[in-house]
């Protein structure tokens, strides 16, 4: 069974992950999604998008079978009022559900391309913590942290370089601190690092 073991950084996380494999039927879209579910599943005309669309619905049956999950501006909601992030890279899904506001996960495989593009999302202090050669699994973790913290936030307009500011850290750190700054808020989060084979998982939690 391609169902990983649960991560819980604290009593107020869990996060769920899923393991596709490519022989695997996860579910029967016909007879195990609700009508809403089966319209979006319908929309994604990719196989690998359509897996990780149903091994995101697994998992939340697997915490609650009466769970059902809605979208308010593209923002995911919980029928029981808890508060959901999703995220999926390649062969790799995640849910993170808690009761806490201001949540987010995010999963991305480790791959070299993260090195051209880091100078877009790192502010220039990263960059120099970071040094001349950093660790392509520590431009990943950095990737994940923002964009978790990124989808905790909820608001459209951030800039990752400006407004998410990551504490110092290296590629075996297994937590950190983040902050959003803008020019009418300023936000501490509390980031969980997660190391999966040829993958980084980051959680963020505002504090």
């Amino acid at each position: 069974m391609p169902l990983l073991n649960d991560l819980i950084p604290n009593e107020s996380l869990l996060c769920k992950l899923w393991r596709i494999k490519d022989s695997e039927e996860i579910m029967d879209p016909n007879n195990e999604l609700n009508s809403e579910d089966y319209q979006i599943f319908l929309k994604r005309k990719a196989n690998h998008l359509r897996n990780q669309f149903l091994a995101s619905r697994k998992l939340i049956g697997l915490i609650n079978p009466d769970l059902r999950i809605s979208y308010k501006e593209d923002i995911p909601i919980l029928s029981d009022n808890r508060n959901i992030s999703i995220s999926h890279s390649d062969e790799i899904v995640t849910v993170l559900i808690s009761k806490e506001n201001g949540i987010g996960v995010d999963v991305e495989k480790i791959n070299n391309k993260v090195h051209s593009v880091a100078s877009k999302f790192l502010s220039s202090n990263e960059i120099q913590f970071f040094g001349k050669a950093p660790s392509t699994r520590q431009l990943i973790r950095a990737w994940t942290a923002k964009e978790a913290v990124y989808k905790a936030l909820r608001k459209p307009g951030i800039n990752f370089s400006d407004n998410i500011i990551l504490d110092k850290f290296n590629d075996k750190a297994k937590s950190a601190n983040a902050k959003f700054i803008s020019s009418d808020q300023e936000t501490t989060f509390k980031l969980y690092f997660y190391d999966l084979d040829d993958y980084c998982l980051t959680i963020a939690q505002e504090i």
